[in-house]
């Protein structure tokens, strides 16, 4: 099995997506049926990482940037063979312009921390 890492932007972006949620939204339940199928998503990229398939920008792919969906966001990560992990990069809504977000993140990938 795979180690799991986070970007220090991703933890942010997580904090934050529930935050919205539980506090803006005034959605607690929501934003803990949010969190609970986003752990349990991470949990099968975890056992099975190839499953998801590349992203469709040609140069994210070129980086091995993987995607899955959890409700309205999408989790990006990464798989390492040679040091066994998976680095989850951003969780992001939908509606958002992800591809020119994670263009614009990715020196902010390299800063890791673990769950």
């Amino acid at each position: 099995m795979y180690d799991l890492i986070f970007t220090k932007i991703a933890d942010l972006d997580i904090d934050q997506s529930y935050t919205y949620i539980k506090d803006t939204l005034e959605a607690p339940k929501a934003a803990e049926n949010l969190f609970s199928e986003l752990y349990e998503k991470i949990d099968g990229i975890l056992e099975n990482p190839y499953k998801r398939a590349l992203v469709q920008d040609k140069y994210l792919a070129s980086l091995g940037i993987r995607s899955i969906n959890v409700k309205k966001y999408v989790l990006y990560y990464t798989i390492d063979e040679s040091k066994n992990t998976i680095s989850v990069l951003r969780f992001l809504h939908q509606l958002r312009d992800r591809i020119n977000i994670l263009k614009g993140s990715i020196d902010d990938f390299e800063t890791t921390t673990s769950p």
